[in-house]
């Protein structure tokens, strides 16, 4: 067999070089679709589905188009004051979209973005629901009325990615948050599972019985986690056989069902 350069990815984005992956063009655009359109919205979907791997290929097209990307994530900051938000944020926004927010509010930061023309900018919030709830509100708002002024600054696009879709969940006293947009990353087809493993089989010379492929699939119902979770398994397992079978396949199920737990 030839020697192993990638590997199946089962822990953070994938980084193409590194992992077999897939580049779900229809996502990509549906993306676009919405940016051009200088929607903002919300990409949502449970843990291990491939939402981190999607925006950074979406991130890596915007750029190509002109659109300078800022992405931030949140997670970390659910218990940190309003202060420590806004010196996080503004630093993410000065190194990535190259102006100086240093030391601003948040209406500051705002008030300097409506005064920018010439630029396109966008703002991806990875984790959105670490916001502390303290200032969730403040923040939503503020990026709504961006919004309703978008065609006038340069703020173009700004994606809240998530594990719930926000916009039926985030409301307070005074009005919902309106921006409807939404984009779900599906589990992976069938044809999809294929395509990943298939990948695997051009680049080691390492085949997998069809039924092996088809149960992988049945199994995890496309779960992009566990699709890889599978296939780095069976590598693990069996670095050296040219050809896996389904006694092959049936150890790593026995061991996702009463080991891996």
């Amino acid at each position: 067999m030839q020697v192993v350069n990638r590997y199946f990815n089962t822990s953070g984005p994938n980084i193409r070089a590194q992992h077999y992956t897939l580049e779900r063009e229809f996502l990509i655009e549906k993306g676009l679709d919405l940016v051009h359109r200088e929607r903002y919205f919300t990409i949502w979907a449970p843990r291990q589905t491939g939402k981190s791997t999607y925006f950074r290929m979406l991130a890596e097209v915007l750029e190509t188009e002109g659109y300078q990307v800022c992405h931030v994530n949140v997670e970390h900051l659910m218990q940190s004051n309003m202060a420590d938000f806004m010196g996080y944020l503004a630093f993410q926004m000065t190194e990535q979209w190259g102006v100086d927010f240093t030391g601003l509010s948040l209406a500051s930061i705002f008030n300097k973005i409506y005064t920018i023309k010439d630029k396109k900018f966008i703002f991806i919030v990875d984790e959105i629901e670490g916001v502390n709830s303290a200032y969730f509100n403040q923040f939503l708002h503020t990026i709504r009325n961006a919004y309703h002024s978008r065609q006038r600054h340069a703020l173009k696009s700004v994606i809240f990615v998530g594990v719930a879709n926000i916009t039926g969940i985030v409301q307070d006293n005074a009005s919902p948050f309106n921006i409807s947009d939404s984009l779900q990353i599906d589990y992976f087809g069938e044809k999809e599972v294929f395509e990943l493993l298939e990948q695997h089989e051009a680049e080691t010379g390492q085949t997998y019985a069809k039924e092996v492929k088809e149960k992988i699939y049945e199994i995890t119902a496309g779960q992009p986690g566990l699709v890889n979770g599978f296939g780095a398994k069976l590598m693990e397992l069996y670095p050296q056989k040219t050809a896996i079978d389904y006694a092959d396949y049936l150890v790593v199920e026995e061991w996702y069902l009463y080991e891996a737990l």
